[in-house]
């Protein structure tokens, strides 16, 4: 069952991501030609702003969502619903904290983007705090599915209503250039996604009702001692997050910042897709880490080691990818004058590759809980994030401000690899770094030897996009497989493929 659902969650996730990638890029282009520079940055800033305000959430969903993975394991219907709706009345109050947040910190606005004009900075910003109220209040239902492993469901619903904003935003963008019509459809297009999917919890979850919460609730189930030092991890990743959008802002201008926002745009459709085809496999871990049977038999750890060497050659795939084929793609995209220049790309592959290569780490590390334990490493991050920000950019520009989060990037690391290493897999981190110095030269290789065969391609534009990307597809993955295919942490894997072989071969038999 969970791997097919698995499966279920992957095929749904991959489809839509690939297509809402590509209305993405045509929406991203006409939002920088059609409306300028200065519109796009003040999206841009707004949105990273609104994502520090978010540290108001405390990370509630993630304490609450590993205790939710518990009482779904255990079939507990009463603490399922008790949870549920302690989620929801807590997400209530946040949308009310960010709303105040958001008035308190209008006033930086002409700081943070100075040649951005006040009325379209603070239009844009009103448009920001309608929507983040309309999400908090909406989105909590699909805690639920995502714990379940039926995210799919959600992917079904939010691909369509998707599709519509980026049709809207292009029919705006050409036949209508208002930039206040153009934010507004996809503020109505995610309330109307989220009442379909409210709908649609009341046949799914039947046993999970509203039951009434109190202050002493949250208190006697220890979510406050979660929360305390949540709080640190959450302000830690909003400012890893965001600080390169608001420094290059407010360091390099409306230009540089629309430069930046083009990657980003990019990446942030990329990531998106990678995350659901990774959130497919963190569902069951969290089923895993919390069933008995598994521990008992040492299939966890089998587990844990495939789904690490997962991780990292999609991270070392993703890096390579960007490596060999972001610049040509930019150029073919929005044209040779948009570009960054290649040392902003080859940082921006290192800090990709640290967040793949960990990303189901990251996983184990959300799900065990006991965020106390890396509290410090995650403040060191958000220090040295922000101070390297400021010291560097005046040096190297916008690559100064990426290496100041590459450093962040591996603090954070670091410290999940404490929690884990420590609460799940005592006396493996030995082979944990051993394998991480080894990838590392793999992935140099990876990068190294893909990129020289892309250069030998003599096609550009489009038309050198193509074979450029079969190249990508190949070489990377042909090397990881033959280096690490056959060895003793990838036997999960293997397992796992010839699971899938069997049951596709079933199929075509029957």
């Amino acid at each position: 069952m969970r791997t097919k659902r698995t499966l279920i969650n992957m095929a749904y996730a991959v489809g839509s991501s690939l297509l809402l990638l590509l209305l993405g890029l045509v929406t991203r282009k006409l939002l920088v030609y059609n409306f300028g520079t200065q519109i796009s940055t003040a999206s841009q800033v707004v949105t990273q702003l609104f994502n520090f305000f978010s540290i108001a959430e405390f990370g509630v969903g993630s304490v609450i969502s590993y205790r939710l993975y518990e009482q779904i394991a255990a079939r507990n219907e009463e603490k399922i619903s008790k949870y549920m709706s302690m989620y929801k009345w807590a997400y209530r109050a946040v949308g009310l904290a960010i709303a105040v947040l958001a008035l308190l910190g209008a006033a930086a606005l002409p700081w943070i983007m100075p040649d951005v004009p006040l009325t379209t900075g603070y239009t844009v910003y009103g448009l920001n705090v309608v929507s983040t109220l309309c999400s908090y209040f909406l989105v909590t239902r699909r805690l639920m599915y995502t714990c379940t492993q039926q995210g799919y469901l959600c992917t079904r619903i939010d691909f369509f209503f998707n599709v519509l904003t980026s049709l809207a935003k292009i029919a705006v963008s050409l036949w209508c250039p208002n930039y206040v019509l153009y934010f507004s459809v996809a503020i109505v297009c995610n309330v109307c996604a989220n009442l379909v999917i409210a709908r649609r919890f009341r046949k799914d979850f039947p046993y999970v009702h509203d039951v009434k919460v109190s202050f002493r609730d949250f208190k006697d189930l220890g979510i406050f001692h979660d929360l305390r030092y949540y709080l640190v991890h959450r302000l830690s990743n909003t400012i890893y997050g965001s600080s390169d959008t608001i420094v290059t802002s407010r360091m390099g201008g409306s230009l540089q910042t629309t430069l930046l926002g083009n990657y980003t745009n990019i990446s942030t459709s990329a990531t998106d897709l990678g995350n659901k085809i990774m959130d497919s496999f963190a569902a069951a871990i969290g089923n895993i880490v919390y069933d008995k049977s598994a521990t008992a038999n040492d299939h966890d750890k089998q587990v844990f080691w495939g789904m690490d060497l997962f991780s990292y050659a999609f991270g070392s795939f993703v890096a390579t990818a960007y490596f060999c084929l972001f610049q040509p793609f930019m150029a073919a995209w929005m044209g040779e004058d948009w570009l960054l220049p290649l040392g902003f790309v080859l940082v921006f592959c290192l800090n990709e590759y640290v967040g793949w290569n960990h990303r189901m780490l990251g996983s184990y590390r959300a799900v065990l809980g006991h965020f106390e334990q890396d509290q410090w490493f995650m403040v060191a991050s958000a220090a040295v994030n922000l101070i390297l920000s400021f010291v560097l950019f005046p040096v190297f520009d916008i690559t100064g401000a990426l290496i100041a989060t590459v450093v962040a990037h591996c603090i954070m690391w670091a410290g999940r690899i404490v929690v884990v290493f420590s609460r799940y897999m005592k006396g493996s981190m030995g082979h944990y770094l051993v394998m991480q110095a080894l990838h590392l030269v793999t992935l140099a290789l990876c990068m190294g030897g893909t990129w020289a065969v892309c250069e030998a391609v003599p096609l550009d534009g489009w038309l050198g996009l193509v074979p450029r990307a079969v190249i990508v597809c190949i070489l990377p993955n042909l090397f990881n497989l033959l280096v690490y295919g056959w060895g003793r942490d990838a036997a999960y894997l293997r397992q796992y493929g010839a699971g899938i072989w069997r049951k596709l071969t079933h199929k075509r038999s029957a």
